[in-house]
């Protein structure tokens, strides 16, 4: 691990739309749990706090700012037809990225400060990072809901630390469809200015809306440690447009949508 980091992100959105997440990182530092909700982000160093076995989490988290008590199962993950990173996969990249289940089902309830969450057939999203650096510069956004889940990363990417690039990622699953707009299958970033990003892929067209960012401290990896702070607003408001050929084929507003913007 010298020098290098792995860490898994994991989403949870409960019945009443409470958002949860929490990454398990392991970097040159050791090993720790960072949890975010939409009151502010904890830094965990007990891997013991939360277990994953299989499908199952359990929570036993007791720290000064959070406690979160009790069991969620997983069920029916949903992962994407290919490779996330397409040919990008094997390249010498300072960061890779993968998703493990784009929306899957949540059964259970947890306590979290004294106050009971339901999970009912609730909705959540995995995904993870491996490499040495997160990009100097980069825009991570994901939305769920019963239909449609959208993810979205655009970075600056370095190859062989001297080849810079500005990297695309856009995955959209509505129901049993699939939208892939990324740099290796000709996607292209067109604007990221006014609170306002518009991507396209041929006669596609992605356009993203969301309010001022207000995000929480999450430690992110340079060189293998955990040097860096960036934001994520685990809720935001935001609002999503799919275009074909100008006609719009998905139109979605999302209140409790992520995002981490780390482009100025």
């Amino acid at each position: 691990m010298k020098n290098r980091f792995y860490g898994k992100y994991y989403k949870f959105i409960s019945d009443n739309n409470y958002v949860l997440a929490f990454i398990t990182s392991h970097t040159n530092e050791g090993d720790m749990i960072q949890i975010i909700n939409g009151s502010g982000s904890y830094f965990i160093n007990d891997m013991n706090a939360i277990k994953i076995d299989n499908n199952i989490i359990t929570f036993n988290v007791n720290s000064d700012n959070i406690t979160i008590s009790g069991k969620l199962e997983l069920s029916n993950l949903s992962s994407l037809k290919s490779k996330v990173m397409g040919p990008f996969h094997y390249l010498p990249l300072e960061c890779k990225h993968q998703i493990y289940s784009m929306k899957h089902n949540i059964n259970g309830i947890l306590l979290i400060n004294n106050k009971e969450y339901k999970y009912t057939n609730s909705l959540g999203y995995i995904e993870g990072d491996s490499g040495i650096s997160f990009p100097k510069k980069y825009i991570w956004y994901n939305s769920i809901n019963n239909t449609t889940t959208v993810t979205m990363a655009i970075a600056s990417v370095v190859v062989m630390g001297f080849i810079k690039f500005k990297g695309l990622l856009c995955f959209i699953k509505d129901n049993n469809k699939e939208y892939k707009l990324c740099t290796y299958n000709f996607g292209k970033v067109i604007k990221i200015e006014n609170n306002t990003i518009i991507i396209k892929r041929g006669k596609y067209k992605f356009i993203l809306e969301y309010d001022d960012i207000k995000g929480h401290n999450l430690k992110a990896p340079v060189n293998g440690n955990m040097d860096r702070f960036i934001k994520e607003a685990i809720t935001i408001k935001t609002r999503y447009k799919l275009l074909y050929k100008n006609n719009i084929i998905l139109d979605n507003i999302d209140n409790i949508s992520s995002l981490e913007y780390m482009w100025d």
